[in-house]
């Protein structure tokens, strides 16, 4: 066995002892139990003290709570940060106005408030974690001339898109959940079905453009009159394309 084997071995022995410690000692009948009994803690079969900086004279039972390790997300997740445009609350340190770092590791420890099925039958409850920032307005009224920008006159497209009692469409479906590289968040490609789908969305001074693969290309203008979005001026070529 070469050097670089032993050494390695060694260190995954270590750090799987250091994890088993860290894990006995911090989850006890008094303390903690909770969070093996009933899922899989976060990150999965690290220690507590990956995310925890460990400080037991201070940190006990009732005490103060154990601080965390300066970017603690990003040290693992680097590539949320990684988009020319970013949803607002993903910095270095706010991932927890979405994510339950102690949450369900089944739903990508986010709240019961968040679906990441990309068809949802809207209803009051739909998107709860969303709109703990954003207002509801966006897609609650057929006609509006200020709660979205994303409509062709006065015709309000996150209704049109969103606001079905069957398979609405999902934030996902057109959005990055993190960043994009397209204002407005809009992401190049998205999941469908068991393959990525484009978006091929393009910006204007009062509006945009998209051709994705769900339906023809087509462009929204604020300014218009209040009509269906019509046919991007390209919409024959870029059918082609497809």
């Amino acid at each position: 066995m070469k050097f670089a084997e032993v050494f390695l071995a060694i260190v995954l022995v270590l750090l799987a002892a250091g994890y088993a410690a860290a894990q006995q000692g911090c989850v006890t009948a008094e303390c903690h139990v909770g969070f093996t009994e009933t899922k899989t803690t976060h990150p999965a079969k690290m220690a507590c003290t990956t995310c925890h900086m460990d400080n037991e004279d201070k940190h006990s039972k009732g005490g103060e709570p154990p601080a965390v390790q300066e970017k603690m997300c990003v040290s693992c997740h680097e590539t949320v940060l990684a988009h020319r445009y970013s949803h607002s609350p993903v910095t270095e340190t706010t991932c927890h106005l979405c994510h339950d770092p102690h949450g369900d590791m089944q739903n990508m420890l986010l709240p019961a408030g968040y679906s990441a099925r990309q068809f949802i039958d809207y209803n009051a409850e739909a998107y709860k974690l969303c709109f703990s920032c954003h207002k509801r307005d966006l897609l609650m009224f057929p006609d509006t001339s200020y709660s979205t920008e994303f409509r062709h006159g006065t015709g309000n497209l996150h209704y049109l898109h969103v606001n079905k009692s069957s398979r609405g469409r999902s934030c996902k479906l057109c959005h990055g959940m993190h960043g994009a590289e397209q204002p407005h968040l809009i992401a190049d490609s998205v999941s469908f079905g068991n393959g990525r789908m484009p978006v091929n969305f393009i910006k204007t001074e009062n509006g945009g453009s998209c051709a994705p693969g769900c339906h023809e290309p087509r462009q929204y203008d604020r300014k218009a009159r209040k009509q269906a979005p019509t046919p991007a001026a390209n919409a024959e070529t870029e059918g082609k394309r497809q």
